[in-house]
């Protein structure tokens, strides 16, 4: 539901002039303060500069824990659809994107043993800590692709992958130039699949390794059609998706005319379980996609009759 993010070669990866998406993420509330996440994006389909040629921007922004740590990400991104054959079902995109990421920390939110008086917490206390800077900000790169087949409406298959974190921007806020950000790589596919006239399957599977990390996504969505006609558009979905070693989640939510919709929960399992009690995170998102009518401009000759 956060296409460019996912991958900037998703910009532009709809049917429409322009797609606007945000999402808005909770979790691990019983551990310590919730961890916030917001990420917008906006895209457009008009071909500027060069037909087939699409651009982006989001911005994502995140705070983790009682320090407020912060991390602001700001991108822009252009994608390049090359279809390739005459009927235009099969295409492939490449792009790239551009960005700059901001992170501090608020190292006076943060609580230490040496301010335990022997009684209780005193917050006078000193920390004994040497604290270095408070935040950094560095230049990102990312560069991807996706292969697209859709013969119809309702059936299409989309997978692709993306390579982030190409500079490789230093992490460290006590100047230790060596540590720095692990280069990510995704690789996703997604499919929609009419199994008959009112009913779709939409699975999907989400792989990324980053340094010593790895996670993969795996599950499905199931869209019952209500209304499908010209102008009109009303399809509730749900479905059920795993996160390998560490959470299940539930997502729900609605297709209504040119708007979605939705709303998943994680149910934690992993070693994290006896401080989250099987909580995770609350999401919601909406996206909307904007169509704008354009009337063809003909021009033809005007010829009189004659009697």
């Amino acid at each position: 539901m956060n296409p460019v993010y996912l991958n900037p070669a998703l910009t532009g990866n709809h049917d429409c002039n322009y797609r606007f998406s945000a999402n808005q993420r909770s979790q691990w509330r019983s551990v310590s303060r919730p961890y916030n996440t917001i990420a917008m994006s906006a895209e457009n389909r008009d071909g500027w500069i060069l037909p087939g040629m699409y651009h982006g921007v989001n911005i994502f922004h995140d705070a983790a824990g009682d320090g407020n740590y912060r991390t602001i990400e700001f991108n822009l991104s252009t994608a390049y659809q090359i279809y390739l054959d005459n009927d235009s079902v099969h295409s492939v995109t490449p792009a790239i994107q551009f960005g700059v990421n901001h992170r501090n920390i608020d190292f006076t939110k943060l609580s230490f043993d040496n301010q335990y008086n022997g009684y209780y917490y005193d917050g006078s206390l000193p920390t004994g800590e040497t604290f270095g800077a408070n935040k950094r900000t560095g230049f990102n790169m990312a560069i991807g692709a996706i292969y697209s087949w859709k013969p119809e409406k309702r059936k299409e298959i989309v997978a692709g992958a993306g390579w982030f974190n190409i500079p490789q921007m230093k992490q460290s806020l006590y100047g230790d130039d060596l540590i720095k950000r692990d280069r990510r790589v995704v690789i996703h596919g997604k499919m929609n699949w009419p199994l008959n006239f009112q009913w779709d399957i939409q699975p999907a599977l989400f792989v990324q390794f980053q340094g010593d990390y790895k996670e993969i996504i795996l599950g499905a969505n199931a869209r019952y059609i209500i209304i499908d006609k010209k102008g009109e558009f009303i399809a509730p979905y749900g479905g059920v998706w795993m996160r390998n070693q560490d959470a299940a989640y539930l997502t729900a939510g609605i297709y209504y005319n040119k708007w979605t919709a939705g709303i998943s929960y994680d149910i934690n399992f992993s070693k994290l379980t006896p401080a989250s009690n099987l909580r995770g995170g609350l999401e919601f998102s909406v996206q909307y996609i904007l169509c704008i009518f354009k009337p063809k401009d003909i021009q033809h000759r005007i010829c009189p009759d004659y009697l």
